[in-house]
């Protein structure tokens, strides 16, 4: 039983690690520019996985980049079921990871409120 929750774990692992690899390697797509994988989430039963990616540029360019991914998805999943041995290769789901920005918006925020606060006199 504890192998079989750690199971997900280790697919993930394995995934993000040959998703990265076909995508920087074997995707010649010109839209498909410096993207990051930065995790990998399969669902219980394995038959899915989202897969969070991060990239540069505006919000134009990372639409686009979005978009050549999913057309490659296909291409992506034959490739990732020549490299890894699973019962049912999950099928694919590319989601722009945006927890970077969230955190540069919070530090902000707080760097704002920092600035904010009364000076003590005493100090």
């Amino acid at each position: 039983m504890f192998t079989e929750k750690r199971r997900p774990h280790r697919v993930a692992g394995l995934l993000k690690k040959e998703i990265s690899d076909i995508v920087r390697t074997k995707v010649k797509d010109p839209r498909v520019g410096f993207v990051t994988i930065t995790e990998v989430v399969p669902s219980s039963d394995l038959k899915y996985a989202k897969v969070y990616i991060s990239m540069m540029g505006d919000a134009a360019s990372q639409k686009q980049t979005l978009r050549a991914l999913e057309n490659a998805r296909a291409y992506i999943q034959h490739e990732l079921g020549t490299r890894v041995r699973l019962r049912y290769l999950p099928v694919l789901r590319f989601i722009v990871d945006e927890s970077w920005e969230q955190g540069v918006k919070i530090e902000q925020i707080l760097h704002d409120l920092h600035l904010e606060e009364p000076q003590d006199v005493n100090e």
